[in-house]
């Protein structure tokens, strides 16, 4: 049974936790609360426990914040407006007890949570917080982004904010130093580093720098200063360009697998994208041609209109980062997840008997396209229609014509035929490759960049696969190599 005095101590701490109206800490009131709820700060001042592993390093003394802190680099005027102490006047502060199990969470229609400037107060916050997160089942995930979202709000110094959540137990150490960098950018970089180092033990440095490090580059992808496909990406999807219809993102909670082995159905021809392996350590003329790949497919394909798939219209499938829609493409395109379909197919494809273009997936620069009837990036039996693009030495001169003769609607009568992968090769046919120019290499007479693959038993897919097969072990004979089995 809840006393009066356990009423007013907690709705005294509500008031400061909320308002803060006068600025100063009623110890009284303060100590009491904290000793209930959170038993992680006393009246002493006394520190909770530090992690495994970090007694041997001491904490520096902690300088007490009174003002907002100079790394947030906001106008003066703007901080002030920000402060609590200007929300309400004192004589009006609410009444109301402040949750023991914290109220970020609690409360999703509350307003925004102002942390405590005092690092006392604000370590038995926070861990309050996370305390309540985990009861209420939130992922580890979307509670710490809340924190760091919260603290930044509340002008909280970067280091006191994640030594909080380091003491708070709220998430793995590199994940707090990662989400907090991501948030606060290149300027904070150090001084978060610096403290997850004093609070951890020494084994845990490269951890943490290369966190940190992660979380710049994050907080460039979200900035949109990226340099290209990401492989930070936290909520994968496929980005779906339809011949006919407007772009979409379908997103998977059942696995990414799920991704790509099951599309959505009803499209006529589905092309997945891939890039190619360590893309983002390719020559500038390789990472220039998958630019101009995602550049062309963003602009000309889905043009507008209804989403809904269609048994006529040709589709583009692009694993992509959900969190970074609305930069370019190539931007948002998530390399880890294509670096998994890549693997996957290429271990289809050898166990297909197709060794050869398995190694040009393997060590090819890419891009790679791989059309197919299914919706289904792997269909798992023999015989199976594909349409297989190598763009590795491909002009980019030449990629508004491959993405032209993609992206066009099927005629009714060639639906889920294979004579629909036929036609797209088919005009195709006069873009040719350069071959190469190094010494003792005789160029080919054609280009070696497009396969049909498929049963023959039902359309003369099975004859341009055995042609494509063929030019590829004349090409390799021709470099003095052993032909691909």
């Amino acid at each position: 049974m809840e006393t009066p005095l356990h009423h007013t101590l907690a709705a005294a701490v509500r008031r400061f936790r909320r308002f803060r109206a006068d600025g100063r800490v009623r110890s009284v009131a303060a100590c009491g609360v904290l000793g209930l709820a959170v038993s992680l700060a006393g009246c002493a001042g006394t520190r909770p426990d530090l992690p495994v592993g970090a007694a041997s390093e001491r904490v520096p003394p902690v300088a007490r914040a009174t003002e907002p802190p100079p790394w947030q680099g906001i106008d003066e005027t703007l901080a002030e407006d920000a402060r609590p102490s200007t929300l309400l006047p004192s004589d009006s502060l609410p009444g109301a007890a402040r949750p023991t199990e914290g109220i970020l969470f609690n409360d999703p229609g509350a307003p925004p949570v102002l942390f405590s400037q005092d690092p006392e107060i604000l370590r038995a916050e926070v861990a309050a917080e996370c305390l309540s997160a985990r009861s209420m089942s939130i992922s580890t995930r979307d509670g710490l982004d809340a924190l760091v979202s919260s603290l930044y709000s509340s002008v909280i110094d970067p280091a006191e904010g994640t030594e909080a959540l380091i003491l708070g137990n709220c998430a793995p150490l590199a994940d707090i130093v990662r989400e907090m960098v991501a948030k606060g950018g290149e300027q904070v970089q150090g001084s978060v580093a610096e403290r997850a180092l004093v609070l951890s033990a020494p084994r845990a440095r490269r951890a943490i720098e290369t966190a940190a490090a992660d979380g710049l580059t994050r907080h460039r992808e979200l900035s949109g200063s990226g340099s290209g496909p990401t492989r930070l990406a936290r909520d994968h999807a496929m980005a779906y360009f339809p011949s006919a219809g407007s772009a979409v993102r379908i997103e998977s909670s059942g696995g990414l697998d799920r991704l790509y082995r099951r599309a959505v159905s009803g499209f006529g021809v589905y092309t997945f994208v891939m890039v190619g392996p360590n893309v983002e350590r390719l020559a500038q003329t390789d990472q220039a041609r998958h630019q101009e790949l995602f550049r062309l497919v963003e602009t000309y394909a889905a043009v507008g209109g209804d989403a809904a798939p269609r048994p006529d219209a040709h589709v583009f499938l692009i694993p992509v980062d959900a969190e970074l829609g609305g930069m370019p493409l190539f931007n948002q395109v998530a390399a880890d997840l294509s670096d998994r379909m890549r693997r996957q197919l290429i271990e289809d494809l050898r166990g297909q008997g197709e060794a050869g273009l398995a190694a040009r997936l393997q060590k090819g620069a890419g891009p790679f396209l791989v059309a197919a009837l299914e919706p289904d990036l792997l269909p798992g039996r023999v015989g199976a229609h594909r349409l297989v693009a190598d763009l590795s030495e491909l002009g980019i001169e030449h990629l508004y014509a491959v993405v032209d003769a993609f992206d066009r609607d099927i005629g009714l009568d060639l639906a889920g035929r294979p004579e629909s992968l036929e036609a797209i090769r088919d005009r195709l046919g006069d873009v040719r490759a350069p071959q190469s120019s190094d010494a003792g290499t005789v160029a080919t007479s054609e280009s070696v960049w497009l396969f049909l693959l498929g049963d023959p038993g039902e359309s003369g897919a099975g004859a341009g696969a055995a042609i494509g097969r063929l030019m590829l072990g004349v090409a390799d004979l021709l470099k003095n190599e052993p032909p691909s089995a």
